[in-house]
């Protein structure tokens, strides 16, 4: 084996902190790299968690309209059915009363 002179040593030592000091700057770039996607990609999906909650707030409006529109017609179902739709409609849309019914009309003059 070959004993390395003092200033080989000091070289072979120079170029092992060149190069551990290179590594760190790499390392530090590809954290500071990593943290600038992160934090993008963080800004995105926060845009569209907001653009998908006003997504909710209208479906859900909609939804509740849909709702009391529903109720609505559940209703007027309830009220097509009784006795009382039957006669307004008779009266009103064909001119029909009952036989004992008196009608008086206005005189247009």
């Amino acid at each position: 084996m070959k004993l390395e002179s003092r200033r080989e040593r000091a070289e072979r030592l120079k170029k092992q902190r060149r190069s551990t000091l290179a590594g760190m700057i790499i390392a530090i770039i590809v954290v500071v790299a990593l943290g600038v996607v992160l934090w993008r990609g963080k800004a995105g999906l926060e845009e569209k968690n907001a653009d998908y909650q006003a997504q909710i707030t209208e479906l859900q409006s909609k939804i509740d309209d849909e709702n009391k529109r529903s109720d609505e017609l559940s209703e007027y179902e309830k009220y097509v059915k009784t006795k009382k739709f039957v006669e307004e409609i008779a009266k009103n849309k064909f001119g029909l009363i009952y036989p004992d019914e008196l009608v008086f009309k206005p005189n247009n003059k």
